[in-house]
C-alpha cells in the first residue's frame, strides 16, 4: 500500500480492532460497513488520483487536501464535514527537530482521511493498537487518537531539547565550559523560534475547533478537543520557557567568558606592575656608561640578583596586603 501512496486503508470493527482492505474494496465502501480510515502520502500520484476520482469529495475539501503549498494550521467545519490542518514533526531520517510538516484531517461521521507528504508519518502506534484490540472504536476516538499522536511527537521533541539544555546548565554551573556550548545554545534557541512560529497558529485552530458545533461530536470528542487545546497551550508555554532558559544560559556563558577575560587581563596587569621596578633595575645596571655600581666588584652579579629577588618578594607582599592577588 505504501508504494501506491495509500499508506493505510483500515475498516474499524467498533471493538478496538480494524482490518486492512484493498483499494478495490475501498472504492465500494459505504458508511454501513463501518468507520473507515484512509491515510495518504500525497506525494504519490496514485494517492492524488484516488482523492480526485474516488474519494467523493466536494471541491473545497479536495483543494484543501491536495494543496501541498498551503499548510497553515486551521479548522474548518462545513456541515457535518471537519477539515483540520495541523503541523507535526518530520520523522524522516536526519530531519531536524524543528522540521515541522503538515498533517491534514478530513472527517465525516463515518470516515477519516488523513493526508501527509512524508512517508515516515505512518501512525505505526495506532495500527499496532488495532492489532492488540485496543484501538479507536469510532470516528470520534479515531480523530482524537490521531490528534493526540501528533501532539505527542511534538511534546517528545521538546522534552529532548529540555534534556539537552539541562545538561548544558549543569556543565555551566560546574564551570565545565567547552567551545561547543555557545553553538549548542544558539541551535536550541533557533529551534524554539521556528517551532513557536509554526505552532502558534495551531493553537488558534484548536481553539476554533472547541467552539465548532458538529453533529457527530460526542462528549468524548468534545473533551478531546479541549484537552488538545490545553496540551498545545502547554507546549507553547514550554517552548517559551525553553527559549527564556536558553537566553539565561547564554548570558551566564557570556558572563563567565567575560570574567575569565577580565581575570586574565588583571593577572597580566599585576605581572606587568610586578616586573616594572625589576626591569628598571636590570635596565639601569645594563647601561654601558661609567659609574655603574658594583661594575668592578666580583660579587656584583650576586648582589644585584639578591636585590632583584628581595624587591620582587617585597612587591608580592605589598600586593597580598592590598589583596590584589
Amino acid at each position: 500500500m505504501k508504494q501506491s501512496g495509500l499508506v493505510h486503508i483500515l475498516l474499524l470493527d467498533g471493538n478496538g480492532n480494524a482490518k486492512q482492505i484493498s483499494q478495490k474494496t475501498l472504492n465500494r465502501w459505504t458508511p454501513k460497513q463501518g468507520t473507515l480510515w484512509v491515510h495518504l502520502n500525497i506525494t504519490h500520484q496514485n494517492a492524488l488520483k484516488w482523492l480526485q476520482k474516488n474519494a467523493g469529495l466536494e471541491k473545497w475539501a479536495l483543494e484543501a487536501l491536495s494543496n501541498t503549498a498551503e499548510s497553515r494550521p486551521r479548522s474548518v467545519v462545513h456541515g457535518d464535514n471537519l477539515l483540520l490542518v495541523l503541523r507535526t514533526l518530520n520523522l524522516t531520517p536526519r530531519s531536524e527537530p524543528d522540521d515541522l510538516v503538515f498533517l491534514r484531517l478530513f472527517a465525516t461521521p463515518h470516515r477519516l482521511i488523513t493526508v501527509s507528504m512524508h512517508p515516515a508519518l505512518d501512525f505505526k502506534e495506532i495500527v499496532k493498537s488495532f492489532e492488540e484490540n485496543e484501538g479507536p472504536i469510532d470516528i470520534n476516538t479515531l480523530v482524537g487518537t490521531v490528534l493526540d499522536t501528533s501532539l505527542n511527537l511534538i511534546s517528545d521533541t521538546i522534552s529532548d531539547l529540555e534534556d539537552n539544555l539541562d545538561d548544558i546548565e549543569e556543565q555551566i554551573i560546574a564551570e565545565q565550559i567547552n567551545d561547543h556550548m555557545s553553538a549548542d545554545l544558539s541551535e536550541i534557541l533557533r529551534k524554539c523560534v521556528v517551532m513557536r512560529r509554526y505552532l502558534s497558529p495551531e493553537r488558534e485552530a484548536l481553539d476554533t475547533l472547541t467552539r465548532q458545533k458538529i453533529s457527530w461530536f460526542n462528549e468524548t470528542m468534545i473533551q478531546t478537543t479541549f484537552n488538545a487545546l490545553h496540551r498545545m497551550e502547554r507546549i507553547i508555554e514550554d517552548i517559551d520557557l525553553l527559549h527564556d532558559r536558553t537566553h539565561i544560559n547564554q548570558e551566564a556563558l557570556t558572563n563567565e567568558a567575560n570574567k575569565r577575560a577580565q581575570r586574565n587581563m588583571y593577572m597580566l596587569s599585576v605581572m606587568a606592575t610586578l616586573f616594572l621596578p625589576l626591569s628598571f633595575i636590570t635596565g639601569l645596571f645594563g647601561m654601558n656608561v661609567g659609574g655603574i655600581p658594583l661594575a668592578s666588584s666580583e660579587m656584583g652579579l650576586i648582589i644585584v640578583t639578591i636585590l632583584i629577588l628581595l624587591i620582587g618578594l617585597f612587591m608580592l607582599y605589598i600586593f597580598k596586603r592590598l589583596k590584589w592577588i
